[in-house]
């Protein structure tokens, strides 16, 4: 069961746990025994809600920070991302680093995404401006490069175009 499910139906599914537990303890349990039992159930249930709304919380939290922290990163060097981009000559040593440090970036994004903590329409955005760039035949010889040396977490292109196909909001399917 994904985690999104879970964050988007909690209420159904601790009713659903508890009218089934419920159900079960009603049907297997002496009438003595069911108030305890109904009662404990409630407070799982209840409990289960609480714990589902704090993790989505802590989640959000840390998303925000991490998209603050991508963001910003990335804002320091989409200047010389695009100059480098718009260029007809050669990418110099100082040049492939940028590069580099930008495909450094991406493969952040996507572990942290691959994990669960980035959003798919913020992954998507980052997917299509990573294409963007990977359109230029020199950046992408760079890219090659790059990824034989298996240091970017296992992002590919593939992963890369497939993510830049993602439906814009995650309510999509």
């Amino acid at each position: 069961m994904r985690k999104d499910f879970v964050f988007r139906n909690y209420v159904w599914l601790a009713l659903a746990g508890a009218l089934i537990a419920i159900t079960i303890i009603i049907t297997y349990t002496s009438k003595a025994e069911r108030l305890g039992f109904i009662g404990t159930t409630v407070a799982a249930a209840l409990g289960f809600c609480y714990f589902v709304q704090k993790q989505k919380l802590d989640e959000l939290t840390l998303f925000r920070s991490l998209f603050a922290e991508f963001n910003e990163r990335y804002a320091l060097m989409s200047d010389d991302l695009e100059g480098i981009r718009t260029e007809n000559h050669a990418i110099d040593s100082k040049q492939r680093m940028k590069v580099v440090r930008y495909f450094n970036l991406c493969a952040e994004e996507f572990l942290f995404y691959e994990e669960g903590f980035i959003h798919r329409a913020a992954w998507r955005s980052w997917c299509l401006g990573m294409k963007y760039y990977l359109e230029d035949s020199r950046i992408r010889k760079i890219w090659d490069d790059e990824v034989t040396l298996d240091s970017y977490y296992g992002l590919t292109l593939e992963l890369i175009e497939a993510g830049a196909k993602l439906p814009r909001s995650s309510k999509q399917r």
